[in-house]
């Protein structure tokens, strides 16, 4: 995460745009999202679309031809209006055999600055290596992971082209959930914004279905979820919950009982490490690390247990071990092993 009193490059490039960007600009890093978007916008802000097959030129490191590169940062617009030439990039080693013709042409284009724009869209995560007298011409943006305030903004600008409305407390939770703000998170921005499609189309326009459980079962997962509200009612010693949240899943006509009855062990066995590495004084950020889990789930579990000693979650663990024994004695179905470990809290 980006300290708070620094620039980050995405707030450095849309600063830089209402100031007036460089023709000639590569954007990459390791949110290829922002990447893309950057390169999207700068095309959809510059280039008439009405003659946009005119004055786009689209190549990759395949297709790339110095001819093909000069000839389009040599025109100019249809009707006056600007031009631009992206080139997709993962490797960029397709520039060096041109090096210093790409040089000087890029060099002699200053005088038309305002007519041709020049982007190298690295589509990979990985920045590659490009030729240094060619890179020094460029602004050069590598996007990285937005921090806290950048990621609520985001959001809150992803809801509201999508005419959505999602409270600040919903939004939190939805960072908070997904992870994204771990240092080592492999959640990234692609994934947030398809989760946030998903959540809208969950909910409904008439908000049918509970916002945050929406936001918990886009992004945990349909059984994590239902573990989630669970696990949350077995530590409250809700029963009349529990077996509310027990009825939904199996009217639902899912065969959810051997899955579900695994997350509850492990979530209760999730617990206890917790409550344990707590008490030789890791924090609730380490230990999620430790156990390599989320740190909304690790977070959310130290919640659930902090009216409780070891000894009790011990007590309540080996009793989520009997529902896997009562399963195999044969005793009681799933749904009835389940019920039973629930009316016994």
């Amino acid at each position: 995460m980006y300290n708070a009193r620094k620039v980050s490059v995405y707030n450095k490039f849309i600063n830089d745009e209402k100031n007036g960007l460089n023709n000639l600009l590569i954007f990459g890093g390791k949110e290829p999202y922002l990447s893309r978007w950057a390169t999207d916008r700068i095309v959809s802000r510059n280039v008439n679309p009405l003659t946009k097959m005119m004055d786009l030129t689209e190549m990759d490191e395949t297709t790339f031809s110095f001819k093909e590169l000069e000839q389009s940062m040599e025109s100019r617009g249809i009707m006056g209006g600007r031009r631009a030439t992206v080139v997709r990039m993962e490797d960029a080693s397709f520039l060096k055999a041109d090096e210093d013709k790409i040089v000087k042409l890029l060099k002699s284009c200053d005088d038309r600055h305002e007519d041709n724009i020049l982007v190298l869209h690295v589509v990979s995560e990985v920045f590659p290596s490009i030729p240094a007298k060619i890179k020094k011409l460029f602004n050069v943006y590598e996007f990285g992971k937005l921090n806290r305030g950048e990621l609520y903004k985001f959001i809150h600008n992803q809801l509201k082209s999508r005419r959505a409305n999602f409270d600040d407390s919903s939004i939190y939770h939805l960072m908070d959930v997904s992870g994204y703000l771990m240092k080592d998170s492999d959640y990234d921005i692609y994934r947030l914004v398809s989760d946030i499609d998903k959540i809208i189309s969950l909910i409904g326009e008439d908000g049918g279905f509970p916002l945050r459980e929406g936001i918990e079962e886009v992004v945990l997962g349909y059984r994590e979820a239902y573990v989630f509200s669970l696990v949350d009612a077995i530590f409250a010693r809700d029963k009349a919950r529990g077996i509310e949240i027990l009825n939904n899943i199996f009217s639902s006509g899912k065969d959810e009982g051997s899955r579900l009855t695994g997350l509850l062990i492990s979530s209760v066995e999730l617990a206890l490490s917790i409550y344990q590495l707590k008490r030789d004084g890791v924090s609730p950020s380490e230990a999620a690390k430790i156990l390599g889990i989320n740190k909304f789930r690790g977070e959310m579990l130290l919640k659930n247990t902090a009216r409780m000693n070891e000894n009790d979650i011990k007590r309540l663990l080996m009793n989520a071990y009997m529902i896997d024994q009562n399963l195999k004695r044969g005793m009681f179905d799933e749904r009835t092993s389940l019920e039973y470990f629930v009316a016994n809290l």
